[in-house]
């Protein structure tokens, strides 16, 4: 990393001195007195290197410092500090970015300039209608930074109101994305094994109001590894509840007699959350989504959802076309399956089947540099699946 100079508005001075007092025989009378830091550093990384990013950074007591490039920034007394990269002609800037520095700490930055916004074209949101998203970004973030940009610029490009999340196995990178979606919340569950939690991000100042978001079921670790998280909301006051999953991956596609068997497990986490819903939320409008490891199509005797599908004046999965279409609108590509699922209830029903409705697996690797490739290697191995409607 190359580091460069920086212009300073107003800078503050790392003050420090040590004091020895000194006895006779050159011995030592005294313990040196230990000194306490009392500021901190400041690290900034451009990316690439050779572009040598311009930024502002902005600081406690009208703190102005201006520079490019890498940059390690000493003395700076504790606080909030905000930085703001700078535009380079033909690039993507990168999203600004807040951090919390402690005295004797560190504050990094990093930002990466990117060509072309590779999701234009694939706005699916409008003012009129609800939008919610499941996607599951494994192992987020997976290349760092440059997934934190690309889901976020996804995220925005989409222009939707509830995204629900699976494998948020950082809780740093996360908040990097939270930093990046301005007028969004996000919000990430704690209990997952292996840290791959679930997660949601929600905009904020419109239409959709939430009013809680809390884990369920905690107590059915056999049947979710992940405890489901619930998000209750408003849009447009009318009451929402939406159900973010993410079951047991695996198995052989066949449902046998051992309670541990893996199609055996995601078969009883649905009744679980069949029961869950009738008993807690009868008169409520519910969406249940994530990735459900699973495929709608399975015949009857070895599919994992006939409690949902055996039930349809109840229930509807919104994506069953997209599962019984061609492989190529699947939200797994790599081992072509469609594992994501969007699920509704008897309430939603009218709006589904309403004018303003779709559901579309969004094709996010289409203009992605090296196409699935790339995609695979920067983002996730899944794509999003999105419902919008008007409830």
């Amino acid at each position: 990393m190359t580091h460069r100079s920086a212009n300073i508005g107003k800078w503050f001075p790392l003050a420090a001195g040590l004091l020895l007092l000194l006895g006779g025989c050159g011995q030592s009378d005294t313990t040196p007195t230990k000194i306490v830091p009392t500021t901190g550093s400041i690290l900034i990384d451009s990316e690439p290197d050779s572009l040598d990013g311009p930024w502002v950074l902005a600081g406690p007591e009208n703190l102005t410092v201006s520079g490019r490039g890498d940059t390690t920034l000493a003395g700076f007394v504790p606080g909030t500090y905000t930085l703001t990269w700078g535009p380079v002609e033909d690039w993507i800037t990168p999203f600004t970015q807040q951090r919390e520095l402690a005295a004797g700490g560190e504050a990094r930055f990093g930002g990466d300039y990117t060509g072309e916004n590779p999701f234009l074209g694939l706005e699916f949101g409008t003012d009129a209608t609800l939008e919610v998203v499941t996607w599951n970004v494994e192992h987020f973030a997976k290349k760092g930074l440059v997934t934190v940009d690309m889901v976020a610029r996804a995220i925005l490009t989409m222009d939707v109101d509830i995204v629900a999340l699976q494998e948020i196995e950082d809780s740093g990178y996360f908040r990097d994305l939270d930093d990046r979606l301005v007028g969004w919340t996000g919000v990430r569950a704690t209990s997952a094994s292996y840290n791959i939690n679930l997660a949601y991000l929600y905009r904020e100042g419109g239409d959709w109001v939430m009013d809680s978001v809390g884990e369920i079921l905690t107590g059915y670790s056999r049947e979710f590894p992940r405890a489901p998280f619930v998000m209750e909301g408003r849009f447009k006051g009318v009451p929402i509840v939406v159900i973010d999953n993410h079951f047991k991956c695996c198995g052989d596609n066949f449902i046998n007699g051992d309670e541990w068997d893996e199609e055996v497990r995601r078969r009883d986490a649905c009744i679980l959350l069949d029961q869950y819903v009738q008993t807690n939320y009868p008169d409520k409008k519910v969406i249940i989504v994530g990735d459900m490891n699973d495929s709608l199509t399975d015949p009857s005797d070895r599919n994992v959802f006939n409690v949902f599908l055996d039930n349809p004046a109840n229930w509807r999965f919104v994506d069953m076309d997209i599962a019984e279409g061609p492989s190529g609108g699947w939200s797994y590509p790599g081992w072509p399956s469609h594992l994501d699922h969007i699920l509704i209830n008897a309430a939603l029903f009218s709006a589904a089947d309403g004018p303003a409705a779709a559901v579309l697996v969004v094709p996010l690797f289409e203009n992605y540099p090296n196409n699935w490739w790339g995609y695979d290697r920067d983002i996730s191995d899944h794509l999003p699946v999105a419902l919008k409607l008007i409830p």
